[in-house]
């Protein structure tokens, strides 16, 4: 259904499809990484907006194949509910957080269906932040615990977990409560 209403309106921005919304169930992570979002971009470790030039690493699904920077790309998915918990760890050690991020991660041989990488969040604190993908067989509290474990073996501080939006369970309870108002 997405392929269909992006090919009825030529989208006039590169856009990549993931998940079910592309033919061969594509990563959300796999177009991220191939566009270099993991790779800091500017200084500090940081990654900063869009692509910087016009041409692009990958070829995208739809529309034109470059980027004008004041339009980006656009990625649009389907997929099973992720949530995302970030746990903080007191360094500025970037390499070593990364370390750990890897070790936390499915792809790392850590925890199976979590995606995990290392954000820089202010002077002296670098996160672990992770995709949860099956929250019913790894969440937050083993997360906690696995980063707790590779940090202290690093000699880091580690902060108190969160996740960064509502669950699933309480965004359906909202919209229920919602659709409950508007209904009467």
């Amino acid at each position: 259904m997405i392929r269909m209403i992006l090919l009825a309106t030529k989208p006039a921005v590169a856009t990549f499809l993931y998940g079910a919304a592309h033919s061969e169930g594509r990563s959300l992570d796999s177009i991220r990484r191939g566009m270099g979002y993991f790779k800091p971009n500017s200084e500090g470790n940081q990654w900063a907006g869009g692509p910087q030039s016009e041409i692009l690493p990958l070829n995208p699904d739809e529309g034109p194949a470059c980027a004008v920077q004041r339009k980006g790309v656009v990625v649009v998915g389907a997929t099973n509910w992720v949530d995302n918990y970030n746990v903080p760890i007191f360094t500025n050690d970037m390499a070593a957080v990364r370390k750990i991020a890897k070790s936390v991660s499915g792809r790392g041989g850590g925890l199976p269906s979590v995606q995990a990488m290392a954000l820089a969040h202010g002077k002296g604190i670098i996160e672990v932040a992770c995709n949860l993908l099956e929250k019913s067989k790894v969440g937050g509290r083993e997360v906690q615990l696995e980063v707790e474990r590779f940090a202290r073996e690093e000699g880091m501080d580690v902060g108190e977990g969160y996740y960064t939006d509502l669950s699933q369970e309480k965004i359906i309870e909202n919209y229920l409560k919602l659709a409950d108002h508007s209904a009467r």
